[in-house]
């Protein structure tokens, strides 16, 4: 009889939370390479098993992270972890970054990143790949909006709060939170085990979802941060641009927000406008005071669809505002890289009107179309090159003869098969039956 000890089992990979650890180093164009070759990026398939590559993964993230965060606090921001009040850090929290001097605000921009994002991150397929760490992450969105002006009379730059939606998952070991993605990739008794469970022990009070942390920061961040006559700018990317309007639909919400919204920013979104049901929001809101930026192949800026939508497009757009396209043709976690310099211009605009008067956005002459052609009858053999009168032209060449049209598709046929055969033909006509040659005679 043999018995497996806990022991012969193999030990799950360890790799360094630091970026000389694990072999690489940020250049001068802010981008991360290889220590071994400069040229290469980071390589996450270091292993035939797919256990080594997360591990490795988790901690490069990690140390992404500490990078971003460094740079957020250096451009003015704090981490305040959440629930407010939060004072032993041992106990489950989750982290968000507000600028140090809020208070004094008359603007704030609140930002909802993805909801498979780490705190911090907009895309790593940016940060890892070609753009860099800035570009990739909301240190290029806060760097921008500390350049812009709160109002015509305000001078200074907004405030900002960026909100957690992917970091949820309460991670004892690490006394942090962490993203689903990420919670699969703590360290484990042994490389071979299932995998981590999530229980009640790894919820965060008030914020165990992704729906309760927009409910808090919306009903006890801003509040408790912000002074009342501050206006507020909300951007959403993803998913979280869903959530943030289904919590703003609410009919116990919506009348406490609508004076202090100025704008609502949806890249990426696509939440159908048919399920809002309030319908100030829905219809007075969204169509005057909201944009939606979405994935196309358009170049950014392009106006894909009005608040109506644009029945000439296969996109859809049945969002209940403008909706521009992002300049990003395929993922959505890249729109809001692709689009800010667009989506923050709009920002300032709504933050510039003058005292007084009310934004509202002006009415868009949309031209735009796929192109898409209409089914006019023909059939899919058009689609083979063929002329669109191919056969009205057989029937006069033939005059009518069905037999002769026959015949014609068999000898087509027998080429085919038998590509030689009517050059041996016209060679054994020139001869006998002896095989000598009739001009011999």
């Amino acid at each position: 009889m043999f018995r497996r000890k806990w022991t012969g089992l193999p030990e799950d990979p360890q790799f360094p939370a630091d970026m000389k650890g694990l072999g690489y180093f940020i250049n001068k164009d802010d981008e991360i390479r290889s220590i071994e070759n400069p040229n290469n990026y980071f390589n996450f398939f270091l292993n035939r098993n797919p256990r080594w590559n997360d591990r490795q993964r988790f901690a490069m993230n990690r140390a992404i992270q500490g990078i971003i965060w460094e740079h957020l606090e250096n451009l003015g921001l704090k981490k305040v972890p959440l629930p407010l009040g939060t004072s032993d850090l041992t106990k489950p929290h989750v982290p968000i970054f507000i600028s140090k001097d809020i208070a004094a605000k008359s603007r704030v921009v609140v930002i909802f990143g993805e909801t498979a994002q780490d705190l911090g991150v907009i895309a790593h397929r940016i940060i890892g790949g070609a753009g860099g760490v800035a570009k990739g992450s909301m240190v290029s969105i806060v760097s921008k909006l500390l350049q812009q002006r709160s109002s015509p009379s305000d001078s200074s730059p907004p405030g900002i709060i960026l909100a957690n939606m992917g970091e949820l998952l309460w991670w004892p070991a690490g006394n942090r939170t962490l993203s689903f993605s990420a919670f699969s990739g703590t360290p484990m008794k042994s490389a071979v085990h299932y995998g981590m469970e999530v229980t009640d022990k790894n919820k965060v009070p008030h914020n165990a979802d992704m729906k309760e942390h927009v409910n808090y920061i919306f009903d006890e961040v801003i509040p408790h941060f912000v002074k009342d006559c501050a206006k507020i700018d909300v951007i959403g990317v993803g998913d979280s641009a869903e959530i943030v309007e289904q919590y703003l639909d609410l009919p116990a919400v919506w009348p406490q927000w609508k004076d202090r919204i100025s704008s609502l920013s949806l890249v990426g979104g696509l939440h159908p406008v048919w399920e809002l049901k309030n319908e100030e929001f829905a219809n007075v809101f969204l169509r005057n005071k909201a944009r939606a930026y979405i994935t196309s192949t358009e170049p950014a800026g392009i106006a894909i669809s009005g608040p109506d939508g644009n029945p000439d497009t296969k996109s859809f757009t049945q969002i209940g505002c403008p909706v521009f396209s992002s300049g990003e043709p395929y993922y959505t976690e890249c729109t809001l890289i692709s689009a800010a310099d667009l989506i923050l211009a709009w920002l300032q605009e709504v933050a510039m009107t003058p005292e007084g008067e009310d934004y509202a956005n002006p009415e868009f002459h949309i031209v735009f179309s796929d192109n898409i052609t209409p089914d006019d009858g023909h059939d899919w053999g058009d689609c083979l090159g063929e002329e669109p009168d191919s056969k009205e032209a057989a029937k006069v060449e033939n005059d009518g003869n069905q037999d002769t049209g026959a015949e014609t598709s068999e000898q087509r046929l027998n080429v085919l098969n038998h590509p030689g055969d009517d050059q041996a033909k016209d060679h054994n006509e020139g001869k006998g039956e002896d095989g000598q040659s009739k001009d011999d005679d």
